[in-house]
């Protein structure tokens, strides 16, 4: 657990002929003037040497600093006294970054940190006789030990400081899963055997993240210690004058727009290129059309600051590791359990497209680029990204670490890019997050944007959910839900098994196979990111995506076992839009037999399997069989699709968060055109707030 102390004209460039008006919206793209000289040389007298200076003047001598480094978004203190600097140094740099508007973090010193097996044994001996450990990893990048105990809450701040005056690290704990994952220990992995690596990354990052502006933002710190130094007022003057035509802040619209799938914009201020997400589109065809548009990107890859990833879907993310393979090295920016759920699904992608022989724009080893150029960071907390960017993750209720992200550029305009977010309670997570101080631009998705897409009451869902595989049980026959591993799974499960238990759904064996164990491990990990309810349970030391009912379905032998088994039962099986894993093959069972049905629980994108079996009329489907041969499909079973379970916001919903945001105007994306327009048109009528809809390659001018 560190201590962190908070603190010409582009209209013709679009991808369709016809270009979309933008009401109120200006395009442009302007080159920032260039400085002077003296002007850079003015701006690089802040750096480094002069905040080092500045904190040692302002921190005991107690604490034993043996070095101040600049490591990514942290100024890094190293210390020879853990217990001191844990403890009453934090009063001095939470005091210091008020002023400086940085945030600290404590670091212990590489020279009195015991070996990963020594300091498994000593704290061992320190821990209650009730916690057991069932994982200890040291990552000499950062010097914290993450502990896997079974009662994390037993490890509080006291043993903390304890654990490190006597092992000379910092300890971080979770919660030990029921299985283990090797998601996460491929990153335990990757961070061991590259920790020179990503310590000289982190510094490099540092003095880029924390470099001299070339120009400074009216309400840049900054200003205030240049104030204090010895320059003449009218220096600062002349450069304050000079600020005002040079905060224009532009976004970049690669991908995601009038579309789900492919998620991926850039902000562009004078100062910084930041990516939100970058994803692909299972619906469509490898190629232009799959991947943001990055060929049309007119900078260098090595021009971006950062990568933002709202969420781990591939939808979201599954682009990223094209980016290192294609030379980027910065870093990538996600909360905690971001980073082994995207993992995940990397590797399950490169698994799969091996498994099928298809086409992969990345290989295993640019996986491991992006787990070693990961930055995790905590819901609520600023973080500095770049001279004039800070970044805020917050909940955003769709999946697990999920998040909508504040930016705030120049500290003169916010942009709140929501991802995609649950603007109510599920059984899996709390809400979104609406209370922010102020939001000048809002980005929202508009999955459920048409105004008819109004999820039913809960109760209604359920007894919809339960009748449908009451029916089918009834009969003899056997139910396939489709479902993405991370999210909508451990959503269905917690369902599945309530349902049973209080009697109105038939008793059966729920058979589980693809990632979602896995996935609902790391959910258990990390199950201080879920809802009350849920974190209420796992405290009273119940594992909720542990049940009577559910069998995990391990291999291919065992998958013929449950198609030979004639008894009835319900199979979730990954992917929810049945474009590949073990879904497909229990499809091509199921399908067939008229007794079965197929129920969809998640979105189903234009072009997938899943949306051409919702939308009827598919009586037959040619796939290839266990022996690689073609065989013809029948489809006789019935499908249903039942709203109500998505992460999604409905378009209430969408209305409800936009009224609370209050923004000066809205960007939509993350939905079919009619559904993006439609939302654009009652932000408009609704809330006099302008609401556009831009098309892919468009450029927009925020400011």
């Amino acid at each position: 657990m560190n201590v962190k102390v908070s603190n010409d004209n582009l209209n013709g460039n679009s991808e369709h002929e016809s270009i979309h008006p933008l009401e109120n919206t200006v395009r442009v793209a302007k080159a920032t003037d260039p400085l002077s000289n003296n002007e850079i040389q003015y701006t690089k007298k802040i750096g480094e040497d002069f905040f080092k200076d500045l904190i040692l003047k302002s921190i005991p001598k107690e604490s034993q600093i043996t070095n101040i480094r600049f490591e990514g978004p942290y100024v890094a203190l190293y210390t020879l006294n853990p217990k001191f600097s844990l403890t009453e140094l934090t009063y001095y740099l939470s005091s210091l970054s008020k002023n400086v508007k940085k945030r600290f973090v404590v670091r212990t010193d590489p020279s009195i940190r015991l070996s990963e097996e020594e300091t498994r044994s000593a704290v061992i001996k320190m821990l209650p006789n009730n916690v057991t450990i069932s994982a200890v990893f040291c990552d000499d990048a950062t010097g914290e030990v993450v502990l896997e105990v079974n009662h994390p809450e037993s490890v509080d701040a006291n043993m903390v400081i304890t654990i490190a005056q006597a092992t000379g690290w910092i300890a971080h704990t979770l919660r030990s899963p029921h299985i283990q994952s090797s998601s996460m220990n491929m990153i335990h992995s990757t961070q061991k055997s590259s920790a020179k690596e990503r310590s000289f990354f982190l510094q490099s990052l540092g003095k880029r993240v924390f470099r001299p502006p070339l120009v400074l933002g009216r309400n840049d710190s900054n200003l205030n210690l240049i104030n204090q130094s010895s320059e003449k007022n009218s220096q600062i003057s002349e450069l304050k004058s000079k600020i005002r035509n040079k905060e224009e802040i532009v976004i970049f619209c690669l991908g995601g727009v009038k579309q789900v799938g492919r998620s991926c914009f850039i902000v562009v201020s004078s100062e910084s290129k930041i990516m939100l997400d970058c994803g692909i589109n299972p619906g469509e065809p490898l190629g232009i059309s799959a991947y943001p548009r990055l060929d049309w990107f007119n900078f260098d890859l090595d021009e971006i600051d950062a990568v933002v990833v709202s969420h781990a879907h591939i939808d979201h993310q599954g682009f990223l590791p094209t980016l290192f393979k294609y030379g980027y090295k910065g870093p990538v920016y996600c909360t905690e359990p971001t980073l082994p759920l995207m993992t995940l699904l990397q590797y399950d992608s490169v698994k799969i497209s091996k498994s099928n022989g298809t086409f992969l724009p990345y290989e295993t080893r640019d996986v491991n680029e992006v787990i070693k150029h990961c930055i995790t960071l905590p819901y609520g907390k600023p973080t500095d990204i770049s001279p004039d960017i800070t970044i805020t993750f917050n909940n955003a209720g769709h999946i697990m670490g999920s998040a909508t992200v504040h930016i705030n550029v120049f500290g003169t305009h916010n942009i709140l890019y929501s991802g995609d977010y649950k603007y109510a309670r599920t059984q899996l997570l709390d809400s979104a997050v609406s209370v922010y101080p102020r939001v000048e631009t809002l980005i929202t998705e508009s999955t459920y944007g048409n105004t008819t897409d109004i999820m039913p009451d809960q109760s209604a869902v359920y007894k919809t959910f339960t009748d449908a595989i009451n029916r089918t049980l009834s009969a003899g026959g056997k139910v396939l839900i489709p479902v993405p591993a991370v999210g909508r799974a451990q959503e269905i499960m917690l369902v599945l098994d309530k349902e049973m238990r209080e009697g109105r759904l038939m008793e059966a064996p729920v058979f589980i196979e693809g990632m979602i164990s896995e996935a609902s491990a790391i959910h258990m990990s990390y199950a201080h990111y879920l809802g009350f309810d849920v974190r209420k349970s796992v405290s009273n030391g119940v594992n909720p995506f542990q049940s009577e009912y559910f069998t995990v379905v391990n291999g291919y032998e065992r998958r013929e076992e449950v198609f030979n088994d004639e008894n009835p039962s319900v199979i979730m099986a990954t992917s929810g839009m049945l474009e590949g894993g073990p879904s497909v093959e229990y499809f091509k069972k199921i399908a067939p037999d008229k007794k079965n049905s197929i129920i969809f629980v998640s979105y189903q994108i234009n072009g997938t399997l899943g949306r051409r079996v919702i939308d009827g009329g598919l009586m037959e489907i040619s796939m290839l069989d266990e022996k690689g041969k073609v065989k013809v499909i029948p489809i006789r079973c019935a499908s249903q699709k039942i709203d109500g379970f998505s992460g999604h916001s409905d378009f209430n919903q969408i209305m409800n968060f936009t009224a609370r945001i209050k923004p000066k105007k809205v960007l939509v994306n993350h939905g079919e055109r009619s559904k993006s327009e439609n939302v654009a048109s009652n932000i408009f009528s609704r809330f006099k707030i302008r609401a556009i809809v831009p098309d892919n390659r468009e450029i927009i001018k925020l400011r």
